[in-house]
C-alpha cells in the first residue's frame, strides 16, 4: 500500500513537472494601438468629472459607496487624492486609524521584483475581499493582496497577472472608454459557490479575481481574469440578451450589479469558472443531481458543477415617493458565505430629500434607506427615477443575436441531402441559442448551450468579430415536448442524429465569427455543420477555399486620415514629413506583429510539448484515477482544448500574417511615393502622381490589367496528352476598405477552386511610373493556391493531372509569374521547375 502511494506521488510529480514547466512559455502581447486613456479622463486628478467621484467626501469618516476614486474591501477604506492611494482600517481598533498613504508612497512599487513597471500617478481604484486594484494614469492595472495563497505572496504590489504567463494588464482602445469597471473576487472570504442545482462547491485553495468592464455602449461587459491571459478579450452580454443599456456596474465575489438610466437593475454571478469555461480544472454537468456535501467541505470542490450558469436576475425597483431619488452610484459587497451573501446599495435621497443609500440583500425583496453623509451632484441622478416614474422602462439597444442558416457536409465536401439547419439567435459573446433542424418539411427546435473554450495566448480584443473565429464548447439539449407532433420517420432520424447526445457534456465544438458558424461533433473530423448569416455563401467548399478577411483594426488604421494624402490634394513638405513618419511607425508595428504571431505558433508547439505527453502519461498509468490534485479533471478535456487551441492559433496567425503582409506591400508603395514627392518637391505644395493608389485593385486598373480573361488551362507536360481545358480568370471581389484581393481561376466551367495571390504587386506597378502594358510588358510574381477539398470529378481530375505535379509535399502554393502585354495574358510557373511551365494563356 505504501509503495503504491509512493508510485502515485512520483507520477503526480512527473505529471506536474511535464505539464506546468514545459507549458509555461511566454505568450507575447499583440499591440492593439495607442492607449487613449488620458483622452477619456481629461486632466487627471482635477476637474468636475474627477471630483464627482468623491461622493463620500474628501478623506471621509467611512466609504459607503464605491466609486472610481473611493472604495473598500474586507479590511480597509481607500481613497485617491492627487494621484496617490490613501487608506484607513475599517476596524477602529486596528491600524491605521487615520488616513495614511498606502504602503508609504501611495503608489505601486516592488523593489524586490526586477523590471517592475513604475507609475507616477494612480487614476482609479477598486477593491473586494482581500484585494486592492489600482489603474495607473498610463492605463495599467496593479494588484495588492492581503491574504497569501499558493498563487502569489501577500502584502506586495503585483504589476502582472495571467496564466500560463504573467504579463501587464492594460486598457486598450476599446476598454479605455468604459462606463464603469470593478473588481470582483471569490476566495475564502465567500468560501463556496452554489450552482444552479443548489449544490455547494468549496472555492478550494485558489482564488478567482475578475476585473469586469462595462463598455461605452452600456450593453457589453468584457472581463479579465488572473487565471487567463492578461487581456480583455472575453465577454458577457448584458441583461435581456444584451439589449439592456446599463449606466453603471459594480462587482463583488464574481457577482455583477448593473443599473440603467430608468433605475432598472439586474444582478448576475458569473466568472470564467462558474460559466463552465474551465473543464481543465473543474468537472461540469448539465444533468441535474443533488450533492450532500456542504460548501465548507473542501471535497465539494471536486463535485460536478451544474450548468447552464446563472443568468441575469432582475432586481425590484426602488420605490420612490416625495423627494426620493436614485443615482448612478451603485455598490455590491460580499458580507458572508455563499451566493446570497451580497448586499446591494444605490446612492440617492429618501422621501425627505436626505442623502444616503438604498440597500437590500441580493435575494431580499424590499429596499430600505440608510442615511449617510454623501455628496451627490446633480449629474449623478438618474434621469428617469423621479417620483411617479417607477414603471418607466429605460432605453434598449439591439441585441447581438444574429440569424444563421446552412447545411451539414460530409468528407470530400458533399452536402447532406434533405437536411437544413438554422440558428436564429446566435450570440458571438456568450450564451445559449436555438438550433432548428429541418428535414423534408418538418422542423424541430433544440437548444445549444455554449461556453467559450479556454485559450492560453493573448488575443485580439474582439475574437469572432475581427477575422479570427471564436471557439466554443457546445452541449445540445432537447427541450421538453420538442418532438411532439413529429412523424415517426423524423423522430427516428433526429434521435439517431441528435437526441442521443442530449445533455452530453461538450459533445460539440463551434468556431464562429459574425458571419459564419462551423460546428463539429467532438472527435468527428469527417463531417460538420456550416451556417452563415447569408452575406457569405453557405456552400462549405467555397468557404474552405476563399481567403476571407474580416474587418481587422489594422485595415481601418491603414486608411486613417493621419496616414493618408488624398488624391489631387496639394500637400506641403511639412505634412509629407508627418505622414512619412506615421506610416513608417505603422509599418514597423506590422512587422513586429508578424514576428509576434510567428512566435505564438512556436509557443503552441512548446505548450503542446508540455501537456500532450503528460496527458497520455496520465491515461496509461494509475494517475487517471487520481483527482487530488485534479489530475483526472485536467486530463478529461485537456487534450481537446489543447488541440483546438493549436488549430485556432494557426488559423488566426496565418490569416493575420497574410493580411499584414498585404498591408506592408501597400505601405511600402505609399512610402516610396511620399518619399519621392518629398525628395523632389520644393516649398510649394505637391500632389500624388496618377500611378499611385491606396488599394491593390486600383493598382491593377492603373497597370491596365483586364478584370476578366478567357483562355486555356494547360497541364504540366508538353505533348499531345497535355490537358488543355477552357478556363476564365477574373478579379476576386473585394471591399475597397480591405485593400486585399486576388484572382479567381475557374477551370472547365465549374466552381472556382484556384486562387492567385499577387505578391508585391503595388510596389511593382508603382515602379512602372504609369506605363501601360503596350508600352512595357507587365510581369507580376504571384502564388497560386488550389482547394484540395474540391468535390467534383472534373476538379479532382484537374488537380491530380494538372496541379499536384507542381506542388511539393503538403504545400499547396505554386509560385507563378503573370505577364500581360496588352493583348496576351499568361500564367507560368516561376521559377521554372518543370519541362512545361505555362499554366494559362488567354487574350483580351
Amino acid at each position: 500500500m505504501k509503495r503504491t502511494l509512493i508510485i502515485k506521488v512520483k507520477a503526480a510529480a512527473l505529471f506536474a513537472v511535464s505539464f506546468f514547466i514545459n507549458s509555461c512559455a511566454l505568450s507575447k502581447a499583440i499591440y492593439l494601438g495607442p492607449n487613449d486613456y488620458s483622452a477619456r479622463t481629461g486632466p487627471l486628478f482635477s476637474g468636475e468629472p474627477y471630483n464627482a467621484e468623491n461622493i463620500n467626501g474628501v478623506f471621509p469618516e467611512a466609504v459607503y459607496i464605491k466609486t472610481r476614486t473611493q472604495t473598500f474591501n474586507a479590511y480597509h477604506y481607500y481613497v485617491l487624492y492627487d494621484g496617490r492611494i490613501w487608506y484607513k482600517s475599517i476596524n477602529r481598533e486596528k491600524e491605521p486609524i487615520d488616513w495614511t498613504l498606502f504602503e508609504k508612497t501611495g503608489l505601486p512599487h516592488n523593489p524586490r521584483r526586477l523590471g517592475f513597471s513604475k507609475t507616477n500617478a494612480i487614476a482609479e481604484i477598486s477593491a473586494d475581499a482581500d484585494e486592492l486594484t489600482a489603474l495607473s494614469s498610463e492605463g495599467q492595472f496593479y494588484r495588492y493582496c492581503f491574504d497569501k495563497t499558493v498563487a502569489h505572496s501577500s502584502k506586495v504590489w503585483l504589476d502582472r497577472q495571467g496564466w500560463p504567463s504573467e504579463e501587464p494588464l492594460r486598457l486598450d482602445m476599446r476598454t479605455a472608454k468604459n462606463i464603469s469597471w470593478a473588481l470582483g473576487k471569490r476566495n475564502s472570504h465567500v468560501l463556496y459557490y452554489e450552482d444552479p442545482f443548489g449544490n455547494q462547491h468549496h472555492n478550494g485553495t485558489m482564488e478567482i479575481a475578475t476585473t469586469y468592464m462595462l463598455l461605452e455602449d452600456g450593453q457589453e461587459i468584457c472581463y479579465a481574469d488572473t487565471g487567463l491571459p492578461a487581456d480583455f478579450s472575453r465577454n458577457y452580454t448584458g441583461p435581456e440578451r444584451g439589449a439592456f443599456k446599463a449606466a453603471a456596474l459594480s462587482a463583488s465575489a464574481s457577482t455583477m450589479f448593473v443599473i440603467n438610466e430608468a433605475g432598472e437593475m439586474y444582478t448576475r454571478l458569473a466568472d470564467f469558472d462558474t460559466s463552465g469555461c474551465d473543464p481543465m480544472w473543474f468537472k461540469y454537468t448539465y444533468q441535474y443531481y443533488q450533492s450532500d456535501l456542504p460548501g465548507d467541505n473542501y471535497f465539494s470542490n471536486l463535485n460536478e458543477w451544474g450548468l447552464p450558469a446563472e443568468d441575469w436576475r432582475p432586481q425590484p425597483r426602488i420605490p420612490l415617493t416625495g423627494k426620493a431619488a436614485v443615482t448612478r452610484h451603485i455598490t455590491i459587497l460580499q458580507n458572508g458565505q455563499g451566493n446570497g451573501a451580497r448586499e446591494l446599495r444605490a446612492a440617492g435621497l429618501n422621501e425627505a430629500g436626505e442623502p444616503g443609500y438604498w440597500t437590500k440583500a441580493i435575494f431580499g425583496g424590499e429596499w430600505r434607506f440608510q442615511t449617510a453623509p454623501l455628496l451627490l451632484g446633480e449629474g449623478a441622478f438618474l434621469i428617469d427615477t423621479a417620483p411617479d416614474s417607477n414603471d418607466v422602462r429605460g432605453e434598449r439597444g439591439l441585441s447581438p443575436d444574429k440569424y444563421y442558416r446552412g447545411y451539414s457536409w460530409a468528407a470530400g465536401g458533399e452536402r447532406e441531402a434533405d437536411w437544413q439547419y438554422e440558428i436564429p439567435n446566435f450570440n458571438i459573446l456568450e450564451g445559449d441559442c436555438d438550433f432548428r433542424v429541418s428535414w423534408r418539411g418538418e422542423s424541430c427546435v433544440l437548444k445549444l448551450y455554449l461556453v467559450e473554450m479556454w485559450t492560453y495566448l493573448k488575443r485580439d480584443y474582439l475574437p469572432g468579430r475581427t477575422g479570427a473565429p471564436k471557439v466554443f464548447f457546445a452541449t445540445l439539449a432537447v427541450p421538453e415536448n420538442a418532438l411532439d407532433g413529429l412523424s415517426e420517420s423524423f423522430i427516428l432520424r433526429i434521435t439517431e442524429k441528435f437526441v442521443r447526445n442530449d445533455k452530453a457534456l461538450f459533445q460539440y465544438t463551434i468556431a464562429a465569427s459574425n458571419r459564419y458558424i462551423l460546428m463539429r461533433e467532438t472527435g468527428d473530423t469527417e463531417s460538420l455543420w456550416f451556417l452563415t448569416d447569408e452575406t457569405l455563401s453557405n456552400n462549405y467548399a467555397e468557404f474552405q477555399f476563399s481567403l476571407y478577411v474580416e474587418n481587422y483594426e489594422e485595415l481601418r488604421r491603414y486608411y486613417a486620415p493621419e496616414l493618408m494624402i488624398k488624391a489631387e490634394t496639394p500637400v506641403t513638405p511639412e505634412t509629407l514629413t508627418e505622414k512619412i513618419a506615421a506610416n513608417k511607425h505603422f509599418l514597423d508595428e506590422l512587422k513586429y506583429k508578424i514576428r509576434t504571431l510567428k512566435w505564438s505558433q512556436l509557443t503552441v508547439f512548446k505548450f503542446n510539448f508540455g501537456y500532450i505527453p503528460a496527458h497520455y502519461l496520465s491515461m496509461i498509468t494509475p494517475l487517471r484515477f487520481i483527482d487530488i490534485p485534479k489530475i483526472r479533471t485536467v486530463t478529461s478535456f485537456g487534450e481537446k482544448i489543447i488541440l483546438a487551441n493549436s488549430a485556432y492559433i494557426n488559423t488566426v496567425s496565418n490569416t493575420r500574417i497574410w493580411v499584414y503582409e498585404k498591408l506592408i506591400e501597400l505601405l511600402e508603395a505609399r512610402l516610396r511615393c511620399y518619399g519621392g514627392i518629398a525628395k523632389n518637391s520644393s516649398a510649394a505644395p505637391s500632389v500624388l502622381p496618377f500611378w499611385y493608389s491606396d488599394t491593390i485593385s486600383a493598382y491593377w486598373d492603373i497597370a491596365g490589367l483586364p478584370h476578366t480573361v478567357s483562355g486555356v488551362f494547360f497541364g504540366p507536360h508538353s505533348g499531345i496528352s497535355s490537358p488543355r481545358i477552357p478556363a476564365v480568370i477574373s478579379l476576386s471581389p473585394s471591399q475597397p476598405e480591405q485593400g486585399v484581393t486576388g484572382w479567381n481561376l475557374t477551370v472547365g466551367g465549374g466552381d472556382t477552386f484556384i486562387f492567385i495571390d499577387p505578391r508585391s504587386s503595388p510596389k511593382t506597378i508603382y515602379a512602372r511610373g504609369g506605363k501601360t502594358p503596350e508600352e512595357q510588358k507587365l510581369q507580376l510574381d504571384c502564388t497560386l493556391y488550389f482547394n484540395k477539398e474540391a468535390k467534383s470529378s472534373l476538379e479532382q481530375d484537374i488537380i491530380k493531372r494538372c496541379l499536384e505535379p507542381f506542388v511539393a509535399g503538403e504545400n499547396q502554393g505554386v509560385d507563378v509569374r503573370i505577364s500581360f502585354d496588352g493583348s496576351t495574358f499568361e500564367i507560368r510557373e516561376h521559377p521554372v521547375k518543370h519541362s512545361s511551365t505555362i499554366m494559362f494563356r488567354g487574350t483580351r
